[in-house]
């Protein structure tokens, strides 16, 4: 299965990610400073990585952007997760590199189905 790195400043909300993934069998590592995110990230080659937009000390846009600029990590899909939901933020988002979003609250099959999306290998 999958490795998934769940990054948000809310403990419940990354309780929340991680039950609904593990539905489908997948490992999670939780970080809820993004001061750490990249370090952790580099540490764990995650196959996907779900990201909040506002987080104190880097944003999740900024995030994205640093993941996306690192040689061992620019191919890790991000499925931006946050609470905002305006045009802006999701272009921001995609501009950054995200290869999906989703608004909280979030729903499991919503989740479940963008996860698999992106970790199925391409059919030739």
């Amino acid at each position: 299965m999958a490795k998934i790195l769940i990054i948000d400043d809310d403990v419940q909300t990354t309780k929340l990610l991680e039950s609904i993934v593990a539905l489908k069998g997948h490992k999670t590592v939780a970080v809820h400073n993004s001061m750490n995110a990249v370090e952790v990230a580099n540490t764990i080659t995650p196959d996907l990585i779900l990201l909040d937009i506002m987080m104190p000390g880097i944003s999740g846009i900024e995030l994205c952007k640093i993941f996306h600029s690192t040689s061992d990590l620019k191919d890790i899909p991000v499925i931006i997760v946050s609470a905002l939901d305006d045009i802006g933020s999701k272009k921001d988002a995609f501009n950054a590199g995200a290869k999906d979003f989703l608004t909280k609250p979030v729903l499991p099959k919503d989740l479940i189905n963008k996860i698999d999306s992106l970790l199925m290998p391409e059919i030739n």
